[in-house]
């Protein structure tokens, strides 16, 4: 990739479904130009996703994440149980990692019976297999700019986020399929949308702008194939026994350029932190860094490394 591709990745994971001309301002290109460079960072697979991040809690989904610790691991039955949660359409998210834990996947569920039901069914087709599970119930999530890939220091941090939500919307059949259509492909034209539907182009425009409002859809945002992009992927776990200084550790996480998401979970540990580096001697010094600052507020961490997401779908 050259700057100007870099560029055009930063425009996209501020906003995914951002018009050519903007984008062409945006970059200095020809909207021609800036087409065609889209086109093969998606035909080379960095650009695996252009992703809406819609607000699941309000539409009455609680968000699961499970880590799962395989015996005897080998890439046999660690495919075996990717390929079994792929066909789940209650998996959201599947990581494969490197680390403490195997593989992780978010789960999407209405109620805590439909999670009973998706553990028992695992445990009766993978327990011979597994070593330990660890599971967790996310209370927010924040996402920012790669600032990164234009060589941008972060000063401050602006994030699409989504959280725990008493506010419960009911949405009809149509705004189901727009948030359907969306969730993986926020670059689809209304146009598109309303041929698909059967609605005109106006139609699914004022719906989408009502599901802004409603605050369902939250923004528009990238996923990078991390491989192909010459990064390499890291989730942080943190442990905190003081959690007055929380807040501070969290400004000084949101300050890091290469910070991309934060979760704030209910589970073992209290928070995730993910970020890309182009070395493990970029992951060392913001760990070393981080642990040193807060020594007083970080109990424990772990590192994972996350090698591929071969299922990334929040609206299956």
């Amino acid at each position: 990739m050259d700057k100007k591709d870099r560029k055009i990745l930063y425009e996209l994971d501020k906003n995914s479904r951002a018009s050519f001309s903007h984008l062409g301002k945006a970059v200095k290109l020809s909207q021609e130009t800036v087409r065609y460079r889209i086109h093969q960072l998606m035909r080379k697979g960095i650009i695996a996703h252009c992703i809406t991040v819609l607000n699941q809690n309000m539409l009455g989904h609680s968000l699961y994440e499970i880590y799962f610790k395989l015996k005897k691991v080998n890439e046999e039955k660690k495919n075996a149980v990717i390929k079994y949660l792929q066909q789940s359409k209650a998996v959201a998210w599947i990581g494969n990692f490197e680390g403490k834990f195997d593989i992780g996947v978010i789960v999407m569920v209405p109620d805590q019976l439909s999670m009973q039901k998706f553990m028992m069914d695992f445990n009766n087709a993978f327990s011979a297999i597994m070593m330990k599970k660890t599971l967790s119930l996310d209370l927010k999530a924040e996402f920012f700019q790669r600032d990164y890939l234009i060589g941008k220091s972060r000063t401050t941090a602006t994030a699409l986020s989504y959280e725990m939500s008493e506010k419960k919307v009911m949405l009809d059949e149509l705004d189901k399929n727009i948030c359907r259509l969306l969730a993986n492909n926020a670059r689809m034209s209304s146009v598109d949308m309303g041929k698909k539907l059967k609605r005109s182009s106006d139609a699914i425009l004022l719906r989408m702008k009502k599901l802004k409002k409603q605050g369902i859809i939250r923004g528009y945002a990238l996923v990078i194939d991390n491989e192909k992009a010459d990064q390499l992927h890291y989730k942080l776990l943190l442990y905190l026994q003081d959690a007055a200084t929380a807040q501070k550790l969290l400004g000084f996480a949101k300050s890091n350029n290469r910070v991309f998401a934060i979760m704030h979970t209910l589970a073992e540990w209290d928070y995730e932190i993910d970020l890309e580096v182009e070395t493990v001697q970029q992951l060392k010094d913001f760990t070393m860094e981080l642990t040193d600052r807060f020594s007083e507020s970080i109990k424990d961490y772990e590192v994972l490394r996350i090698v591929s997401m071969p299922k990334y779908d929040f609206y299956p």
